[in-house]
């Protein structure tokens, strides 16, 4: 290059791969080569497109004070700020796990001091909506908008029955005093039945919308029902026990086989025995002895004894427990990773089937043997008996196709879940243990051990 040719003052641009930043790069005058001024920055930036998020400050502080061959950031666009979703705030405790009993340092379960069941007050505030709060859109350095991402509406409120939407549309409030009830989704409040004494002749079976909550006992051949929760302080003789909420057995159930205890939610008792046991929920006892137990989801074995003996156990999800079965090889079943409810659809449809199709072919013999007779001769009763068993044929073989479709959905799902069962003392022989599609027969004793599928197979593993 001629030594005597002069080179203006130069910038090199870089804009970022995302448009969010612009940086340059001055490269020296040759000469007495002109320097470049703010303005003569701003319309090269403004050439390449850069329009937004200029720093002109610093432009101006370079133009007396640069490095030569140092890339500068200039520009700088604004990322999108992110909104908040919208969501309901509760005002009482929906996690059920943090409303089991507590296990004492003695190895006991406090049954007394639950606090399982929370209480509303006449207009006290059960639930906020709060609203979904927009983000900002961005910009880049090319005067692009970057949109923010969109935030979700807060869900409606979870208005149930005894329950009040204020007008600011947010709050949902009690509108009486009584217990709270969250299930489904929704909030309800229901009054408390009080039974000071005895469920006996003196009261009659019990049946209430609301929560019922019997301080004594409940004496064998009566029913409590409850369409919230029911609360049994004293214990129960071989009772009839149902509630559309939640159970709570304070000194527990002694069945004389007859007991019946069923909750749409959990169940929660001192000890079971010789009862018949349903919960969608989980179930904790200190023990079960010589039950039938069905339970959508773990069933918990607490406290001094953690017992599972005699009788039969059908288990959504997992069983934890101390001891399972008895050193005397007392038969125990336990059945796990099947959803009971969907086990009793599976077997009333299948069942169904049976039925319907020994009605089918009954009425498949009696069309014979008329439509075999001459038409002349039968009488008005036997034209009407064969149009009656043929309409009845159409309707059988509709009822049969429905339940062998209810039969083809529910089988896949029986064995979906991957259940396991845990001891931590010991698993005694005699026991049978089905976990999904495997099959154990306990023939030796078990110490502190988890039980699980294996590819088919029951596998013991350490305890978890």
């Amino acid at each position: 290059m001629d030594e005597n040719v002069s080179r203006n003052e130069s910038i090199d641009l870089d804009i970022a791969e995302d448009k969010m930043s612009a940086s340059i790069v001055f490269s020296e005058p040759v000469n007495d080569g002109k320097l470049l001024s703010k303005a003569d920055i701003i319309r090269t930036l403004n050439g390449y497109g850069i329009r937004y998020g200029i720093d002109e400050d610093f432009i101006e502080k370079l133009i007396d004070n640069k490095e030569y061959g140092i890339w500068y950031e200039i520009a700088k666009g604004d990322e999108p700020k992110k909104g908040v979703d919208g969501y309901i705030e509760y005002f009482f405790t929906t996690d059920k796990k943090s409303l089991q009993p507590k296990e004492l340092e003695d190895g006991s379960v406090d049954y007394r001091n639950l606090n399982l069941f929370e209480t509303a007050v006449e207009n006290q505030t059960l639930a906020i909506a709060h609203l979904a709060i927009p983000g900002n859109d961005g910009m880049n350095v090319l005067a692009k908008s970057i949109p923010a991402e969109k935030v979700k509406k807060a869900p409606a409120l979870p208005r149930g029955k005894n329950t009040k939407i204020l007008e600011d549309g947010v709050t949902l409030i009690s509108e009486i005093s009584g217990r709270i009830f969250y299930m489904d989704g929704r909030v309800s409040v229901f009054p408390i039945l009080e039974i000071t004494g005895d469920v006996d002749n003196s009261t009659g079976n019990v049946e209430f919308l609301g929560t019922i909550v019997v301080k004594g006992s409940v004496l064998s051949g009566f029913t409590v029902s409850a369409g919230a929760d029911v609360e049994i302080e004293g214990p129960v003789e071989g009772a009839i026990i149902r509630a559309k909420g939640n159970i709570m057995l304070m000194k527990g159930v002694q069945g004389g086989g007859k007991a019946v205890i069923e909750a749409a939610g959990d169940i929660n008792a001192n000890f079971i025995e010789s009862s018949s046991i349903s919960a969608g929920g989980n179930i904790t006892a200190n023990s079960i002895m010589h039950s039938n137990v069905h339970c959508g989801g773990i069933l918990k074995l607490v406290g001094k004894r953690g017992l599972f003996v005699g009788g039969k156990a059908i288990v959504g999800n997992r069983i934890d427990a101390k001891v399972i079965g008895s050193n005397m090889a007392t038969v125990t079943e336990l059945e796990v990773g099947v959803d009971p409810v969907l086990l009793e659809e599976y077997k009333q449809a299948v069942a169904d089937i049976e039925k319907y199709n020994e009605q089918f072919k009954s009425n498949e013999k009696v069309i014979n043997v008329l439509q075999r007779a001459d038409p002349s001769k039968l009488t008005d009763d036997k034209k009407k008996m064969l149009i009656d068993a043929i309409r009845s044929k159409i309707i059988l073989k509709s009822k049969i196709n429905e339940s062998q479709k209810r039969v083809e959905v529910i089988f896949p799902k029986l064995k979906q879940k991957n259940g396991r069962v845990s001891a931590s003392n010991i698993v005694y022989s005699g026991v049978k243990i089905t976990i999904n599609d495997a099959v154990m027969y306990v023939r030796d004793d078990i110490q502190h051990c988890s039980l699980f599928n294996n590819k088919g197979k029951v596998s013991i593993g350490a305890l978890v």
